[in-house]
């Protein structure tokens, strides 16, 4: 079970914290970090979380019940529960139309009622729980059986508890779960061959998973399992509490922040390539955080090794996220690691400024812009980094920086000066 706590006050999210570890063993607490992220985009996953605790006043980031107001509709908003000062009758009719499952006083909380008024919102959550019957593909395959016949085992010894669909695309569906053995918290994506009639989207799963395992680094998302049949495949892997860095560029990142993680995404791209892989779509919708909020690269989905003899997708064939993609890609040649620098640099520009230093109305206009434009500099109060940002997003790969280690190397001369 996933908690998140949204208080103002760390002394009352903390005492929450303490009275749902010491009463609910197998439970997930994440405190929502009010003074970095501010009130939630629309875009924000609440799926993640089986409750939410909203404290009564946010500053300017609003108050728990206008969150309720604004997010309850959302049909991946989780069970609420409104925690308020103290007793006020117009206030609780209000969270209790809104959609809140429950509001309680708290001067009057403790460890017994917390746990139990969590379980009973959980046990209510208004979002679907997937019991693994979810129908998949053109053979009625049930998704839990998918991950039974992958691991090897019998149809009813998956190994994982499927708790909600998270996510679905054209060929396939991810869940948050859970792993039966220890109760650890798991994403699941669940390939289905069955919708495309392509052995290359089997394919091109079992390289996604295999590239993500073989990386050993805090931050590089980990793998537990994969599985995989002729026509299904699965993986299990990390689940990330804090959010991706999309969230944070779009609530605002202060330049500390920016450097810490820019460092961050370097360590992780030097592990990637020093196993002599190439990510290719770098941005920061694949950048996720833990819960102690350690920085992540994920999404290994169009990766592939720098010396692959055979190549699911070949030289003249683009693909990324035009935003951040290198001119090297756009014209569609060989890429190698300097391709994943030139997406950091653009992500650095982004956190720094909070805007994209390629953009244009049109993909067409956002290729050329990376193709034959300058960006325009950093703000001056964030121009010491501009000398990195533009070794970056030089044009010609020859002039970037050879590697994410060189990067590291002036990343920390920048924080002696």
């Amino acid at each position: 079970m996933n908690i998140l706590i949204v208080d103002a006050s760390k002394r009352s999210a903390q005492i929450m914290r303490r009275f749902l570890a010491k009463g609910i063993p197998d439970v997930g607490v994440i405190d929502y970090d009010l003074a970095q992220q501010g009130a939630p985009h629309h875009a924000f996953d609440w799926s993640s979380y089986d409750v939410v605790l909203l404290g009564e006043n946010f500053g300017t980031a609003g108050n728990g019940l206008q969150w309720l107001e604004d997010f309850g509709p959302s049909p991946n908003f989780p069970a609420a529960v409104l925690v308020i000062a103290k007793a006020d009758a117009r206030i609780t009719a209000k969270a209790l139309k809104a959609g809140a499952h429950d509001v309680i006083i708290k001067r009057d909380i403790s460890p017994e009622g917390l746990c139990e008024t969590v379980r009973a919102a959980a046990a209510s959550e208004r979002v679907a729980v997937v019991d693994g019957a979810t129908t998949a593909g053109k053979q009625g395959v049930s998704d839990a059986q998918i991950v039974a016949r992958a691991r090897g085992g019998a149809t009813d010894d998956q190994g994982y508890k499927f708790k909600r669909l998270i996510g679905q695309g054209a060929m396939s569906r991810v869940y948050l779960g859970e792993r039966l053995a220890d109760k650890l918290t798991v994403v699941i994506k669940i390939m289905d061959g069955t919708l495309s009639g392509e052995d290359e989207s089997v394919k091109r799963f079992v390289l996604e998973a295999s590239l993500a395992q073989a990386i050993d680094s805090p931050h590089v998302v980990k793998i537990f399992e994969q599985g995989f049949t002729d026509q299904y495949g699965f993986m299990a892997m990390e689940f990330f509490t804090r959010g991706d860095l999309k969230h944070r560029i779009d609530t605002g990142i202060t330049p500390q922040h920016a450097y810490g993680y820019m460092r961050e995404i370097a360590m992780g791209l030097a592990a990637i390539h020093k196993v002599g892989i190439i990510h290719r779509d770098l941005k920061p919708a694949n950048i996720m955080f833990r819960a102690d909020d350690q920085l992540a690269i994920a999404d290994f989905g169009i990766s592939k090794r720098a010396d692959a003899t055979t190549q699911l997708t070949q030289v003249g064939s683009v693909m990324g996220t035009p935003y951040y993609m290198s001119p090297e890609q756009i014209r569609a040649e060989s890429l190698d690691q300097r391709a994943d620098l030139y997406s950091a640099g653009v992500i650095l520009y982004e956190m720094l400024t909070g805007k994209k230093p390629f953009d244009a109305d049109s993909l067409t206009g956002i290729a050329l812009k990376h193709l034959q434009s300058e960006p325009d500099p950093l703000p001056p109060a964030v121009r010491r980094f501009e000398p990195i940002f533009r070794r970056l997003v030089e044009k010609q790969r020859d002039a970037r920086y050879a590697d994410a280690d060189e990067l590291l190397t002036d990343l920390n001369a920048m924080a002696k000066k």
